[in-house]
């Protein structure tokens, strides 16, 4: 009886293996951030341990996430479609107003879309189209009139509290991510060419190590290939 030859494995199997270690990948990220921040303790947290966190670990695991779920948004089944209510009955004495309860602050939303290189303002030529010359404005007394008011500066934002709010959304998208990729693609589809950034991976940095950045690489060219996506 001859052997059988081994068989090459189909993309489902090739899928769910990138997804498994796409997890583990993720889920050590998640467990480096859960140990700084115990670590510290209550000592408040400063914008260069922030700017150091997420470039570490929150950038990374997000990309990987959000690659992810681009692609088990193509695996899910539809979600059924939700029963249709029952036209409310017109109450005749009106609801007596009681206490107001005070409102829950909103669960942060993992983003499902990248910063996009910015374009080249000024070309490297000495041609400059007409768009891109100097205004030069006389300073009569109409055009000082004219000037509208200066905007007051924007209020200080707490790099700490955003930090955490986008870890708190990425723990959420990790446990619980089909919802999110459901949410993608039916909400996302119109503008899925935002999702990923054209240029560099978020948080591909040489510290990760040549293991994460492959499978970053992988990660980004199995989604750019989903059907949304692919645009070849």
């Amino acid at each position: 009886m001859e052997d059988t030859p081994p068989q090459p494995p189909d993309d489902r199997d090739i899928l769910n293996d990138l997804l498994g270690r796409t997890r583990y990948f993720i889920l050590d990220l998640i467990g480096f951030l859960d140990t700084a921040l115990e670590r510290l303790g209550n000592t408040p947290l400063s914008a260069r341990v922030v700017r150091y966190l997420t470039r570490r670990a929150l950038l990374p695991a997000e990309a990987a996430l959000r690659r992810a779920i681009i692609l088990m948004a193509f695996q899910l089944e539809p979600a059924p479609a939700a029963p249709a209510r029952a036209p409310a009955k017109a109450s005749a004495r009106p609801p007596s107003p009681g206490p107001q309860a005070a409102a829950s602050p909103r669960a942060p939303l993992f983003r499902m879309s990248e910063p996009q290189p910015r374009p080249v303002k000024y070309p490297g030529t000495n041609y400059l189209p007409e768009e891109l010359m100097p205004r030069i404005t006389l300073l009569t007394e109409a055009a000082l009139e004219a000037r509208p008011a200066a905007a007051p500066p924007p209020a200080p934002r707490d790099p700490a509290a955003a930090f955490r709010r986008r870890f708190e959304a990425l723990r959420a998208a990790y446990e619980a991510p089909a919802p999110v990729a459901r949410r993608w693609r039916r909400r996302c589809a119109a503008s899925a060419a935002r999702t990923l950034s054209s240029g560099k991976i978020p948080g591909a940095a040489r510290s990760l190590g040549q293991n994460a950045l492959s499978l970053l690489q992988e990660l980004t060219q199995a989604a750019r290939s989903t059907p949304l996506l692919n645009t070849s």
